[in-house]
């Protein structure tokens, strides 16, 4: 399977449910894809107008297919996330989000042809990006990165990524050998 293919496969799997923009460009750089999803939950009494609770809940994807994933790759995602993802896509320029904001995922899937070095999965697998808003009033955002490492077909992440991991592996995304 090409990396190309992979993509496409994700792409169609997230059709449904998210907003998709094919390239998509931060600063210069060009992602192969962004994917957008928010999602709201609230309860009322008898009307509407009766509002008890509301949660918004929201996740920003983007896809990179490349040859192999370095640390100039993780850098300039992590860059990515502090100049422009979480002040602008996350707080629209505001100080805190919106205030009904529970929590943002930030995601990062990375589809590698020629594979991982060990190196490099060990880094990524200690990646962490976490802020809360109003000590967790106003929610928290999170990155999550995952990685598809078509050469030796294997699929990990970050520990933010566990869950992400765990669903494509049941809905085999990558198959091992």
């Amino acid at each position: 399977m090409t990396g190309i293919k992979l993509l496409e496969q994700l792409l169609d799997s997230y059709q449904s449910s998210y907003d998709i923009a094919k390239p998509f460009d931060i600063n210069g750089d060009v992602y192969d894809a962004y994917a957008g999803f928010n999602a709201t939950s609230a309860r009322y009494v008898l009307i509407k107008k009766a509002e008890l609770w509301r949660a918004n809940c929201f996740e920003h994807t983007f896809f990179r297919c490349i040859n192999n994933i370095s640390r100039d790759d993780l850098t300039m995602f992590h860059k990515h996330i502090v100049d422009f993802i979480e002040p602008e896509l996350i707080r629209r320029g505001r100080k805190y989000p919106e205030k009904d904001h529970m929590y943002t995922f930030i995601t990062g899937i990375f589809i590698c042809e020629s594979g991982v070095t060990h190196h490099m999965k060990k880094e990524i697998q200690k990646y962490k990006y976490f802020k809360n808003y109003l000590l967790g009033i106003r929610g928290y955002t999170e990155a999550r990165l995952l990685i598809f490492d078509i050469k030796n077909r294997n699929l990990f992440g970050n520990p933010a990524a566990k869950e992400l991991v765990k669903g494509y592996n049941k809905a085999g995304f990558i198959r091992p050998v």
